[in-house]
């Protein structure tokens, strides 16, 4: 689905990420993790084409992201941001439906558009506010309406930045257990996580940043070592295998 070579990404003269090599097949769900100021929101959105890279190249569905026309790229990744702040008007419903003008939807909707629309809303928990302001909402309301949006357009690959940070534990694990879901009917996956537990429980794949490099990359229990969040976090750790979640469980010691 994706692949990254070499890739490096250099803003206001700053070098941000630095010759990032991974590969996300179809229908994983991956993890992009490190400490704050390690890359991961530029790696994001680099790979969303909302900023450019120095150098290096990557396919999306084997195919250079210039080959896409904006509509096409727009059919192909949905991208939820870090900050869901919004400085307009609109009512919840409306921001949902946006997600379907890739698909010559919300000025011209349809049957379908609304049917999309309202599962995604159901499906997040936000079609009880439908029809209020997005700028009467707390910022974990908003977060599960961008969510929502996401899941609207409907594409093969989704892209979400932190998207759990303003939701309490039960939101948190139905957001989870839905991004999962989405990935068992062969859709992909790419968070950003900061809680470690989380993300050993859900995500199958992780890159593990550190100062915009790689620092591992591979299957979870690869990633999530005593030695790699040592170097990486600067924390000692004691990792076990939860046998009730069938998960790597980390204590910050």
């Amino acid at each position: 689905m994706i692949q990254v070579q070499n890739l490096s990404v250099v803003l206001n003269d700053q070098p941000i990420l630095k010759n990032i090599d991974i590969e996300v097949k179809s229908g994983e769900y991956f993890g992009l993790i490190g400490p704050n100021g390690s890359g991961k929101t530029t790696l994001l959105k680099t790979i969303a084409q909302l900023l450019p890279c120095e150098k290096g190249n990557m396919t999306i569905a084997g195919k250079h992201p210039s080959d896409y026309k904006q509509k096409e790229m727009a059919r192909k990744l949905s991208y939820v941001p870090q900050d869901t702040n919004i400085d307009f008007d609109f009512n919840v419903k409306d921001i949902v439906a946006m997600g379907r003008h890739a698909h010559g939807g919300f000025f011209n909707k349809n049957d379908v558009d609304e049917e999309v629309v309202q599962e995604a809303m159901v499906a997040t928990n936000t079609w009880r506010f439908k029809d209020q302001s997005i700028l009467n909402l707390s910022g974990g309301q908003r977060q599960l309406v961008f969510i929502a949006k996401a899941l609207a357009q409907d594409t093969p690959l989704i892209l979400l930045d932190e998207p759990i940070s303003a939701l309490d534990i039960y939101y948190q694990m139905h957001i989870l257990k839905l991004l999962e879901e989405l990935t068992e009917k062969g859709k992909t996956v790419i968070t950003v996580l900061h809680d470690l537990n989380l993300a050993a429980r859900f995500c199958k794949k992780m890159l593990l940043l550190k100062e915009g490099q790689v620092e591992a990359y591979g299957e979870t229990k690869e990633v999530i070592t005593k030695q790699n969040l040592k170097k990486t976090y600067r924390i000692h750790a004691e990792i076990r295998d939860d046998q009730l979640i069938q998960a790597l469980n980390v204590t910050p010691l």
